[in-house]
């Protein structure tokens, strides 16, 4: 994403090396819990609240198993030594077992972050510091074991960060990261997918028209031969004009076909930015937001809008909030395309689930009122069937007991 001044780094081995951890026991979840509910989830094994700092990040498994995330607090496990100003770890969280793990810890000191969760539940990613410098490192839940895999990159390219995950996980896309920042007349970032079974990596993103170009937000399908993500630029002049200065787009890696996804739907290209790209999981929807106006018609164009397109047919939607007045961002895609996790602001704050076949929007961050709450949530946040969705929310009132005054991670329960 760009946001990190990185130094070069040694390289490190692809494997780390298999570690057993211990689960910490913790409160299991209680049996026979139903209906709309929600729960706190970065919570100390006796079940006292997170001190120390904030929980951000949260990923679910699609079978609502585990959830993972990355918080600054030191209490949630026995040992954990990892201190400084604003340092995450890693922390995955056992919903059947009880057990909570701090899967950055073999690594040492440093920050990690940016946790997802594989479709199979047994795999996740993550960035982390070594040695200076970001890495993505995939950890096999059963196991315990560690391996690297932002390797195999072009020349300068020696970091990695914000990791996805195909679905059994042999696949993982990822930002690759210089060693220094480059100069301005050469693109900042770009896309690379490791294949772990082959030991192979390839870029993904495309070789920019223009210099000054720069890539992220990777995002791939099921079977990891298709990826979404993001071309920035430093000055704006996209293929759309001036105030172009973000563009989606989706890599075909079997057929090396690079696609620019907002466009207009006989293909002219938005004239404004587009961000935050989600894919589903056979890589036919992609949505995004954008503040271009010429993608589909739009009321308010003061505002920026969520948009889906279908690459089979071509076809792009615009997909409002509540009673169309609401400002909203797509924060996650179910793997079948159908529903979006909103995030809208505006008249109201809070976050639905949006189903785009019926049109319903459900509330899955009230409070204790049961009135919307400003929350937070990412790519990884909701099961395929939008019943369970984590999320983060720096208020203090939607559970009972909240008294740490910190973000924390909660896990709504829609039934």
């Amino acid at each position: 994403m760009g946001r990190r001044d990185v130094s070069r780094a040694v390289a490190v081995a692809v494997l780390v090396g298999a570690v057993a951890l211990g689960g910490v026991d913790a409160p299991a979840v209680a049996a026979g819990g139903h209906g709309p509910r929600t729960e706190r989830v970065n919570t100390a094994p006796d079940g006292s609240q997170a001190v120390g700092g904030g929980s951000f990040n949260a990923a679910i498994s699609p079978d609502g198993r585990y959830v993972a995330f990355d918080s600054e607090a030191d209490n949630l496990v026995p040992g954990d030594d990892n201190d400084g100003p604003l340092v995450h770890d890693v922390f995955l969280r056992d919903r059947r077992t009880g057990t909570l793990r701090r899967i950055n810890a073999p690594l040492g000191p440093g920050n990690a972050d940016f946790a997802t969760i594989s479709a199979d539940s047994r795999y996740v990613a993550f960035n982390a510091e070594t040695a200076g410098q970001y890495h993505v490192y995939v950890y096999e839940i059963r196991t315990g074991r560690l391996e690297r895999a932002d390797l195999g990159m072009d020349a300068g390219f020696t970091g990695g960060e914000t990791p996805a995950l195909s679905a059994d996980g042999r696949y993982v896309a990822f930002l690759g990261l210089q060693a220094t920042v480059p100069p301005a007349n050469e693109d900042f970032g770009r896309v690379y997918v490791r294949d772990r079974k082959t030991g192979t990596t390839r870029r993904a993103s495309r070789t920019p028209a223009k210099e000054g170009r720069g890539y992220d937000w990777p995002r791939i399908s099921a079977d990891g031969s298709k990826v979404a993500y993001r071309e920035r630029s430093r000055r704006g002049g996209g293929p759309g004009g001036e105030r172009d200065w973000a563009d989606i787009y989706l890599a075909d890696l079997r057929t090396g076909e690079q696609r620019q996804i907002d466009t207009t739907a006989d293909g002219r290209p938005a004239t404004s930015g587009s961000t935050d790209p989600l894919i589903s999981a056979d890589g036919r929807y992609v949505a995004f937001n954008s503040a271009a106006k010429n993608i589909v018609p739009v009321p308010d164009e003061a505002r920026s809008y969520v948009f889906v397109r279908d690459t089979r047919t071509g076809a792009v939607r615009r997909v409002d909030g509540i009673g169309g007045n609401q400002y909203a961002t797509a924060d996650a895609i179910s793997p079948d395309g159908r529903r979006l996790l909103l995030r809208y602001s505006g008249v109201e704050y809070g976050l639905y689930v949006k189903d785009l076949r019926t049109g319903k929007d459900t509330l899955v961050s009230p409070g204790t009122d049961g009135k919307p709450r400003a929350a937070t949530a990412g790519p990884d946040a909701m099961t395929p069937d939008g019943r369970a969705v984590v999320f983060e929310s720096h208020l203090d009132d939607l559970v009972d007991g909240d008294t740490n005054h910190e973000t924390d991670v909660f896990l709504r329960h829609v039934r």
